[in-house]
């Protein structure tokens, strides 16, 4: 059985100057920032986040500062580019396990204290106990982008939410 994903959440793109990318895009299509909280919460010593609205998607932009990262990797080998797409998952174990038997191996596991975004959660969605670390999968040979996955939020009715609202 397939595993289930998300709406999307965001389009990961590294890039050298965050700021700067989301000026461009101010300017010529009058974006906006947006989940500022969130962003606010990724954003530290390892990287500038900055998530940026275009066109009713969400566009999550990367600024590494620090090397021997995979963002900062992916920038040096391939210049600014979609790092990822990110989703979230019913069962990480489950969806991990079938990536990996179609040839999708773990690049990198991170924790996510999803408990800290219980305020910026919309209306309906609440947030799993003991939750997975957020996975990074190498997807890009096979679809041209790697899949980023969290198993830590939940509808009112159990169900993967849309995650559009979040703050």
């Amino acid at each position: 059985m397939p595993s289930k994903v998300s709406p999307l959440v965001h389009i990961e793109i590294a890039v050298r100057d965050a700021e700067e990318a989301y000026q461009f895009l101010k300017r010529v299509f009058g974006a906006e920032k947006t989940q500022l909280k969130f962003a606010g919460m990724l954003d530290g010593p390892g990287a500038h986040v900055v998530h940026v609205e275009l066109g009713g998607v969400v566009l999550q932009f990367i600024e590494p500062r620090m090397e021997g990262t995979l963002w900062s990797d992916f920038l040096k080998e391939k210049g600014p580019g979609v790092h990822n797409l990110t989703f979230t998952v019913e069962n990480m174990d489950e969806t991990v396990s079938a990536l990996e038997k179609e040839g999708a191996p773990v690049l990198l596991k991170f924790p996510l204290d999803w408990s800290y975004m219980t305020e910026i959660m919309p209306p309906g969605v609440s947030v799993k106990e003991n939750q997975a670390p957020v996975h990074m999968i190498d997807t890009m040979e096979k679809v041209g982008f790697r899949l980023e996955l969290g198993e830590a939020t939940v509808g009112e009715d159990g169900s993967l939410p849309d995650l559009k609202d979040i703050k």
